[in-house]
């Protein structure tokens, strides 16, 4: 679609001019492409893993791992975290030249990225270390489960996974999204006035107004909405800001109507309420999975037994 529209269409011409149309057509192209290649990629590694039996091979060398300091297989726990840090590893290594491609070729090219070398590779490290921190938190509790729950281990496991993705839900703008970038209060004025109003006539209810410094890592703007029940927050990205107007003062300046009217696009997708479809789905289908797992285990011990 995006290299069949040459034109900018009669009804959007007040607000798109041509050149920017072919640079976001360009832009779209260049991701679209990006896109597929990185995925056919992502499914022949997938493949090679099956068909090479990699995943048994990476077991026996986390066992391997463990035994090097004089643990024995009884650790089932302790080697499954080995594992999947194996696992996390050999994934990080495997996409990592696409993620430079991404941004320092793609994104350059077309004048969005702002991140140096030093910054992505802090980036890396902390989402790595964080992928790590997580996967030693929920794994054993999963194991421990699987074990204690019996014939109804799903169940729990899927309770377990549920209350710990309410509790990631909770703690990541506070505690997980500071750590990548900085967010700060949006000074009082006339925007968060603004703003604040809009949420009230959506009857949103809004908590606070946060600015993003996202402009260390993207050129690209946008806004976003994030929280539960009656207390929720809208972000800004710096880059949506006019320039200066942070410096000089909100309080001195007219809102910028762009602004606002990419908060209210984002206010009337939630007004609209379909991520809290979208997560009802998503939680039936991982309380479905657990429950293929339960009944294809269950199939597996039944075949041994009639084999035996």
């Amino acid at each position: 679609m995006y290299g069949h529209v040459k034109e900018v269409p009669s009804e959007l011409k007040v607000v798109l001019d041509q050149q920017t149309l072919i640079k976001s057509a360009s832009y779209q192209l260049d991701k679209s492409t990006f896109s597929l290649l990185h995925e056919l990629f992502g499914q022949i590694v997938l493949t090679g893993v099956l068909f090479l039996n990699a995943l048994p091979f990476a077991w026996n060398l986390s066992g391997s791992v463990i035994g090097y300091f004089g643990l024995g297989t009884e650790y089932e726990i302790i080697q499954s975290l080995a594992f999947m840090i194996l696992l996390t590893l050999f994934s990080k290594v495997v996409d990592l030249p696409w993620s430079v491609y991404s941004t320092f070729y793609l994104e350059q090219k077309h004048g969005f990225n702002k991140q140096t070398p030093a910054f992505f590779i802090k980036d890396q490290i902390k989402m790595l270390i964080l992928n790590t921190t997580l996967t030693c938190v929920i794994l054993p509790g999963l194991l421990y489960l699987c074990h204690w729950g019996g014939t109804y281990f799903y169940i729990y496991a899927w309770l377990f996974t549920l209350a710990f993705s309410l509790v990631l839900m909770f703690i990541y703008p506070d505690f997980i999204a500071p750590l990548f970038d900085k967010y700060t209060p949006i000074p009082e004025g006339k925007l968060k006035c603004a703003i604040e109003a809009l949420a009230a006539s959506l009857n949103y209810p809004l908590k606070k107004v946060l600015i993003v410094e996202g402009s260390k890592r993207s050129a690209h703007s946008n806004a976003y909405l994030y929280g539960f029940w009656k207390n929720k927050r809208i972000v800004l990205f710096d880059t949506l800001i006019q320039d200066g107007l942070i410096e000089k003062g909100i309080a001195q300046c007219s809102p910028n109507e762009e602004d606002v009217q990419v908060v209210a696009s984002e206010e009337n997708k939630v007004e609209q309420k379909p991520e809290q479809k979208l997560g009802i789905r998503s939680i039936l289908l991982r309380g479905e999975e657990f429950g293929n797992t339960s009944r294809g285990s269950h199939n597996d011990m039944n075949e041994t037994k009639f084999k035996a």
